[in-house]
Parts: structure tokens; sequence; C-alpha cells
């Protein structure tokens, strides 16, 4: 009687796998990296430099689309794949880089979770829309303790928005009740007026006229719901109260 060998269950390898690897890369020259800014899997920052990484398992006209899509953000756009598996023919590697080389986009390749630099972006000679760039950087320079992983997919994105709105929790469980003013004066986003008054989450109660107040209950749901977020800026209130 043969005995047949239980099949082995293959891991599946995730985009969000690329994203470790891809951040150690720039952040070693020196950039600020974030993911998930404004649909960008990646947004390395270095001065008045922009880097955007888009990550798929495969080289695919997805891919090539989304990344041609970011050049309208910075010349500096890379696409990022999985080194495929087995040995691939050098016409294969050309194409590759043929059509890189055409669209003005660099690639990385990860290969046991290290970063290849197959090529890099080529001048770009079309123009960058200043606007969107704007609100790349603006979401980007937002974000303190958010923490995406960029090619993550069904998960709830960490923005600068709810950063905020987390920030301003923290600053009402100490204080009990704080006007826009007061908040912003307590190192709040300008926006702090505009999140009170919207109460997107629900969090936040009038308690008389222009001054706001946590719900009752709500600080330990928020502080569940987004545990890091509120331990840094729970901290950050920590360290100012002891230097006052």
């Amino acid at each position: 009687m043969s005995h047949r060998r239980p099949a082995e269950k293959t891991l599946k390898t995730s985009e969000a796998e690329l994203y470790p690897p891809v951040e150690k890369y720039f952040a070693a020259q020196g950039y600020v990296v974030k993911g998930e800014v404004m649909g960008c899997d990646l947004v390395a920052v270095r001065g008045d430099e922009v880097v955007v990484a888009e990550l798929k398992l495969t080289f695919n006209i997805k891919l090539l689309y989304q990344a041609v899509r970011r050049l309208s953000l910075t010349p500096q756009v890379y696409a990022v794949i999985l080194k495929p598996k087995g040995r691939q023919k050098m016409s294969y590697w050309q194409m590759m880089k043929s059509l890189c080389r055409r669209l003005n986009i660099g690639m990385l390749i990860v290969d046991k979770g290290e970063v290849l630099s197959f090529i890099e972006p080529a001048p770009f000679a079309g123009k960058v829309n200043a606007r969107q760039k704007a609100k790349v950087l603006k979401e980007f320079n937002g974000r303190r303790a958010a923490r995406n992983t960029g090619g993550v997919t069904g998960v709830k994105l960490e923005t600068a928005y709810l950063e905020t709105a987390v920030q301003i929790s923290v600053l009402l469980k100490k204080h009990r009740r704080l006007s826009p003013a007061e908040l912003v004066a307590l190192g709040c986003s300008e926006k702090a007026g505009s999140i009170l008054l919207n109460n997107f989450y629900g969090w936040f109660e009038k308690s008389e006229r222009g001054v706001y107040q946590l719900k009752t209950g709500k600080a330990r749901v928020i502080a569940k719901e987004n545990p890091h977020i509120w331990q840094y800026y729970e901290e950050s209130v920590e360290i100012s109260g002891a230097h006052e």
C-alpha cells in the first residue's frame, strides 16, 4: 500500500512583502519613506527630491500604466517587481529594459529581500503637475505617526486626516475641553476646526459654543483602533507637559 505525501502548502507572496526591502533601500540613501500616499504605493522624500515607486509581483501593463501616471508628480518613478522564478530568456530582460527606457521610468527588482537596481529613470521631458505634487507632499508631511505598508489592499489606511483626528482626541482627553484655536496652539493642524465641525468619525461633541470635548467612552475606542498613533501623541503630550 502506497502512502502519498501530503502536498506542501505554497505561501503566496503579496505585493506588501515588497515594501519593507524597498523602504529600506531608499531610507539607506537618506530618504524619508512612507507607504500608500494619495494612491502611490511608496513615496520617498529627500530635500526637494520626490521618488514614487509602484509595486507589483510581476511585470505587467497595469504596473507600467500606474508608473507612467506618477510621472505627473515627479520624474523619479520606479516600477518594482519580484524577481521571476526560474531562468528567464535574455529577450525578457531586454523587453523590460526597453519599455522602461521608452516610458522614462526606472525599475527595481526584489530578490530574497534585497533590492537590485535594474534601470534608473531616464530624463523626463514632460511637465510635472505642481498641484498634484503639492497634494501628495501635503499628505506625506501630514503624517508623523501613521505607518502604512505600500501594496496592501483591503485594510484601513492611516491618513493625515485620521492622524490629526487622533491627535485632537489625545489632547481633548488631557484637557477635557478645547477650542480649535487652542488645539492649533498645542500643535494641531490648522484643519482642527473643520475636523471637529465635520466630525467624520463621530468622536467629538460641542460642550459649549466654539468649544469641543470627546464623547463619553470614545478615548478607549480610539486608542484600541489606532494604537500606535494614539501612543505617539500621548507620549508627545507627556513630553510637552514635562517641559511646561
